[in-house]
């Protein structure tokens, strides 16, 4: 992106052509002629070509103060953050000091604005966006993140910046620990708002207006051609103008989204919750910001062992839990309060002699040894996941260690109705995609009980042959093997059915049935059973009228 002044200089720009369509010299109202029908055809072509002109000025202006308020937008955005968009010749090379979870590293801009690096967000946080950073009480720029992964990452760079590798990798070692993993993965996602701007590419040849059923360039007379050569080039303005402002709106969106992942390494405002607060661990200092710790809830006991003030710990030094165990609580509440909703937070990796020491510890500060996934905005909506702990469960349950979350339907909003349904998850990548009648997809499938069933959230895996979705197209039905009822979706080969009724379907998808085979059932299931066979239901019973249904799309989300 340009700066600002060019920005400004884009946006006050009228398309070419609209000022040559509006052009008329010597007003046409002047002209004299002895002919009356001659007069007439001058006052029609007179008031034509000015409705014309009023028209493309009107557009014309419209159109520009547009462009002025998106980049007016943009600029807002980039200032909120303390962000720049050039930087000083000064500003490029040598190093900046920065506090990373209490260690001060020394970070060199050059291996920061190298190719690979200067788009991620870790390259813009530091180097566009320093001004937005809280700083220590040595004005270091604080960094709110792992002392022992950042220093992994320099070194990395170290490496890249010399020339001994072409990109910034994790080494395996590190690959599968969540400290670095969670923290790379979010760190070295890629944007582009703060790249050149690229040319427009050329602007695609326009076929020629028909007038009056003439077509081509010899289809009328010069006036006639004149007319369509102006249409051509108009359009032509007005499509490079649709694509740099779809461009800057691109932007816009990239920047909205680094904002939103990075928020709660920004500077506040609010000095007392911008406060670096520190405690010392086997001679080591290790900090956090008060607002990190205000995220995990009121008066969390992490606060009173780094608080200052009452209530605190009169001595500063950690004693009582092992250094590495302290260190692991810190880092694992550092992420839940700083990676992004929807993205999974997995516990620390624990020697296994060592875990049952581990849980006692990290329990002592109110956290439990287990996922966290920040619920997404709920836009007004209650989900039916309730927790952050809930949540974390069910994704983890999936595989996928930082997905990608959307919410695609969900009842109370979108209402119960099949099409309804259908036109919120046909197409989706990974979805259904039902013809007119019905459709028949091999996916991976698994049921989960959040409660009722079990006393904790837990997974019922199926039989490989059963992991298969059936559903009804917009003509057809889903019918039962066994008996003369159908549906609008079978999951599970029949253990899950949406909008089941006999003979059915049933008026919307409310009316289901769930069932399992009573050796799918994991042990301490504690729900009905629901036949002779002893098959038992994740509901009170086998059929229900179910009160919310929710549909997620959980993609693998990386950081290119």
């Amino acid at each position: 992106m340009e700066d600002n002044s060019k920005k400004r200089k884009l946006a006050d720009g009228p398309p070419a052509a609209a000022a040559a369509v509006g052009a008329v010299s010597p007003p046409l109202s002047d002209l004299t002629t002895g002919s009356l029908a001659a007069q007439l055809l001058v006052g029609s072509a007179a008031s034509a070509l000015e409705s014309l002109h009023q028209q493309t000025s009107a557009v014309v202006d419209s159109r520009k103060q547009e462009m002025r308020d998106l980049v007016g937008e943009v600029e807002d955005l980039v200032a909120l953050c303390g962000g720049v968009w050039s930087l000083n010749e000064d500003e490029t090379s040598g190093e900046l000091k920065v506090n990373a979870g209490g260690v001060v590293f020394p970070v060199s801009r050059r291996a920061l604005l190298m190719p690979f690096m200067k788009r991620r967000y870790i390259s813009v946080l530091l180097m566009h966006h320093a001004g937005g950073l809280p700083r220590d009480a040595d004005g270091h720029l604080y960094l709110e993140t792992s002392s022992a992964f950042f220093s992994l990452l320099l070194d990395r760079m170290t490496l890249y910046e010399r020339g001994s590798t072409d990109t910034v990798e994790l080494p395996p070692s590190k690959a599968s620990d969540p400290l670095y993993a969670e923290n790379f993965s979010l760190f070295m996602r890629e944007t582009n708002f703060y790249a050149p701007p690229q040319p427009p590419p050329a602007a695609a040849a326009v076929a020629p207006m028909e007038v009056d059923g003439q077509g081509g360039e010899g289809g009328g007379d010069a006036a006639e051609k004149a007319i369509q050569d102006s249409v051509r080039a108009y359009e032509r303005s007005l499509r490079a103008y649709l694509r740099a402002y779809k461009g800057l709106v691109r932007q816009k969106e990239e920047i909205e989204t680094f904002i939103r992942h990075m928020k709660p390494f920004f500077a506040s405002g609010d000095s007392n919750a911008d406060a670096v607060l520190s405690v010392t661990v086997m001679g080591r200092k290790v900090c956090i910001m008060r607002k990190t710790i205000g995220r995990l809830g009121h008066n969390h006991p992490l606060m009173t062992r780094f608080s200052t003030t009452p209530p605190c710990f009169a001595n500063r030094q950690v004693r009582q839990v092992p250094a590495d165990h302290f260190m692991m609580i810190v880092e694992f509440a550092r992420r839940i309060s700083t990676m992004p909703h929807s993205q999974v937070i997995s516990p620390p990796l624990v020697e296994e002699g060592d875990k049952r020491h581990f849980v006692e510890d990290i329990e002592m500060y109110s956290l439990k040894y287990q996922p966290y996934c920040h619920l997404p905005a709920a836009d007004g909506h209650e989900f039916i996941v309730k927790s952050a702990e809930e949540w974390g469960k069910v994704i983890d349950m999936t595989g996928k260690a930082s997905p990608a979350i959307t919410l695609i339907y969900k009842s109370s909003r979108d209402t119960f109705g099949y099409q309804s349904f259908l036109n919120k998850v046909t197409g989706k990548s990974g979805l259904i995609r039902p013809t007119q009648t019905s459709g028949r997809y091999k996916v991976p499938v698994f049921l989960f009980a959040l409660s009722g069933a079990f006393d904790a959230p837990t997974k019922i895996k199926l039989p490989k042959e059963s992991q298969r979705v059936e559903v009804a197209g917009t003509q057809g039905v889903v019918k039962a093997d066994n008996m003369d009822w159908t549906a609008n979706v079978c999951i599970g080969c029949g253990r899950l059915w949406l909008g089941f009724a006999g003979p059915g379907p049933a008026a919307d998808i409310s009316s289901c049935q769930q069932w399992n085979n009573k050796g799918e059932l994991p042990d301490g299931y504690k729900g009905p059973t629901v036949n002779e066979e002893g098959h038992g239901t994740l509901a009170q019973s086998s059929n229900f009228t179910c009160t919310e249904l929710e549909v997620w799309h959980i993609g693998q989300a990386t950081h290119n």
